[in-house]
């Protein structure tokens, strides 16, 4: 009782300086003081983890400490010396309790923590503005080598397969020695993304018109190149070149929503690049005078929410997305094929641009994006879109297939608004050859490794070979499916859950593991992810070990979403993120950091005033890269391509 009551004091943030001392020698919840430890508890295995956040807010357990993945591992033995799940006989229990503060003042009680020197043993890193390394050498991590090289072996052997990760997660020393200073959780592949591409698909049935010709995937020279000889469509005709094109046989597009249109859905929309779905800018613009249509219709023209698709008001986005769609890029920072460069005056970002213009003065492109700087990107004119005014947007998974309808302005959107997802298009009509047809390298998607989890000072003389035995248990397949998936009907029956939030709630577990036809695992939820509780019956805040992401082949999570959110989620991931140098910049030391921010503020300052100018016409391209080299963002790239190369090292 006493452990929960000082939780609870300093998840309000009343007495942040309290909280550690009050909890010392406290067992929590069944703790017994020595941690379970079969060898009569020669070390304190009793800790306390500071966590940003937890799941529910509140509405299925007071206390992190009552999520069904910690009540379980807290009732498991960990063989240090085999490492792994042990039992009474060769193994030691670890007592986990947790901290959390109240939503909106992490950062702020994070620091209290720091600044009074009264913080846990254990601490989630993400609300740390300084790095893992850094808070070593202030004196408050513990440098943690020895422990993650003798307890570790499945964290070390993942690093070795999947050395591109090395320099993220490790410091090397002046001297060549390598040091660990803090714990990773690290993706097992691509994340499926929770925003992308999503437009009105109702619209293209309705408004656009098939094309005469589509390309030809069967052909010869599509097989072998990857597109018809001439693109687009236009300067195929033009050109009395139709080498990869065929005669279209759909004439006119018709759906049927079925019962339940989010499941069951169809249509025969068949787009220029002869694909169900659309993959090209030509693509997209065929779209366009469809959209451009629809909005006509309805009486929108002078309606500055409704318009065909729009960007972030600084006129690209620094990540890349579309930007990367021509050529590869992302008018910031950019690193291809281990090499770094600054993209902002490149002939690929000058492609874009000259396409965002031709869109802006088609009337394709929403006249007011420059405007909208409180907006994020993937919230741009919320209203318009969920008006039903908007053709093409990045969105949330929340407003596919359906979902629009309720709010939908017009009364004929209001009985068949449809929304689908696409992937990013490959360019096919802008710029030269070197920006053409190259598939997007650099976008916003998560990032493989994932928060840190630092060790203080505080756990010096405790039981650290107990706790590194779980990290490291949590890098196994077994491991990364308590974390990240929650409990197994069995896992669930073999403790005595209290709370018991499966019990509470008529369930039986977390997920149900079966088998697809190839015999590869198919982890089944039992819970739809859109539920508030799918994230609160797992263990997902313990940001330790390898996350369970579904995407790389090995396996499948079936979340029991729609069929229309699984294929845009599908779609969303199609193109890997390789160009982004953000994984990068975070292990900058002190100094580089600062020259760094400093730069980069000057640079996306200039960018935002004047790159949505080249956009609307009203600057040149020559006197945009002018000032923008009087700012020498070619000075920090040395800096960058410093840590780039300690990953090509490996």
């Amino acid at each position: 009782m006493k452990s929960k009551i000082v939780k609870r004091l300093f998840a309000i943030g009343l007495a942040a300086v309290m909280t550690v001392g009050m909890l010392a020698g406290c067992g929590g919840k069944g703790g017994s003081g020595d941690g379970g430890s079969s060898n009569g508890g020669a070390k304190d295995a009793n800790f306390t983890w500071w966590i940003y956040t937890m799941d529910g807010n509140g509405l299925y357990y007071d206390t992190y400490d009552d999520s069904p993945s910690v009540q379980y591992i807290n009732a498991q033995y960990w063989d240090t010396e085999n490492g792994g799940i042990g039992t009474e006989e060769n193994g030691t229990k670890l007592n986990l309790s947790f901290l959390v503060p109240i939503a909106g003042s992490e950062m702020d009680n994070f620091n209290t923590m720091i600044g009074t020197e009264e913080y846990p043993e254990i601490l989630d890193l993400s609300a740390s503005s300084e790095t893992p390394q850094a808070m070593h050498d202030n004196g408050v991590l513990m440098d943690i080598t020895e422990y993650v090289e003798n307890y570790m072996p499945n964290y070390l052997a993942y690093l070795d397969a999947n050395p591109e990760l090395k320099p993220l997660v490790q410091v090397q020393e002046d001297d060549g020695s390598i040091h660990y200073y803090a714990i990773y959780a690290l993706g097992d592949g691509v994340e499926k993304p929770w925003e992308g591409t999503c437009y009105r698909r109702d619209w293209v049935v309705k408004y656009a018109e098939p094309t005469e010709y589509v390309w030809d995937w069967e052909s010869d020279y599509v097989k072998e190149n990857g597109h018809p000889a001439v693109t687009p469509l236009d300067a195929a005709v033009e050109e009395k070149n139709l080498e990869g094109w065929k005669k279209n046989e759909v004439t006119s597009f018709t759906a049927d929503y079925g019962d339940n249109p989010n499941n069951d859905y169809t249509d025969n929309v068949i787009f220029p690049s002869g694909t169900s779905d659309p993959i090209t800018i030509s693509d997209w613009e065929w779209m366009f005078e469809a959209f451009e249509k629809a909005i006509d219709e309805r009486g929108w023209s002078d309606n500055s929410s409704a318009y065909c698709t729009t960007v972030t008001y600084g006129g690209y986005f620094s990540l890349g997305d579309l930007v990367s769609s021509f050529g590869g890029g992302t008018g910031y920072y950019y690193v291809k094929d281990g090499e770094v460069s600054f993209d902002g005056d490149s002939d690929t970002f000058k492609t874009y641009l000259e396409c965002m213009n031709n869109w802006y003065e088609k009337g394709w492109l929403d006249s007011q994006f420059s405007t909208r700087a409180a907006d994020m990107f993937f919230m741009i004119n919320s209203a318009g879109v969920n008006q039903g005014m908007v053709g093409l947007w990045c969105g949330l998974s929340s407003t596919l297939g359906d979902m629009l309808r309720v709010t939908c302005q017009n009364e004929e959107d209001q009985k068949d608004a449809f929304v689908m997802g696409c992937a990013l298009p490959i360019n096919d009509m802008y710029g030269s050859e070197k920006q053409m047809y190259v598939e997007p390298d650099a976008m916003y998607q998560s990032s493989r490794k994932g928060t840190a989890v630092g060790i203080t000072n505080k756990a010096e003389e405790k039981d650290l070979a107990a706790l590194f035995t779980f990290f490291d248990w949590a890098c196994t397949r077994e491991g990364g499916k308590v974390l990240y998936m929650g409990l197994n009907e069995e896992q669930v029956n073999s403790v005595d859950l209290n709370p018991n939030i499966f019990a509470d709630n008529d369930l039986k577990c977390a997920y149900v593991e079966k088998t697809d036809e190839d015999g590869k695992p198919v982890y089944e939820k039992t819970v739809n992810e859109s539920n508030q509780i799918v994230s609160a019956i797992t263990g997902l805040r313990m940001t330790v070990g390898v996350k369970l992401t579904g995407t790389n082949g090995e396996y499948t999570i079936d979340n029991g979403n729609p069929i229309v959110a699984e294929k845009a989620q599908g779609l969303w991931a199609k193109y890997v993120n390789t160009g982004n140098i953000s994984d990068y910049s975070s292990l900058l030391n002190v100094e580089e950091s600062e020259q760094l921010s400093k730069l980069q503020s000057a640079i996306i300052e200039y960018q935002n005033i004047n790159v949505p100018g080249v956009i609307t016409g009203s600057m040149t391209w020559e006197d945009y890269v002018k000032g923008l080299e009087s700012l020498d963002p070619e000075s920090i790239v040395p800096v960058l391509q410093k840590y780039v190369d300690l990953a090509k090292a490996e």
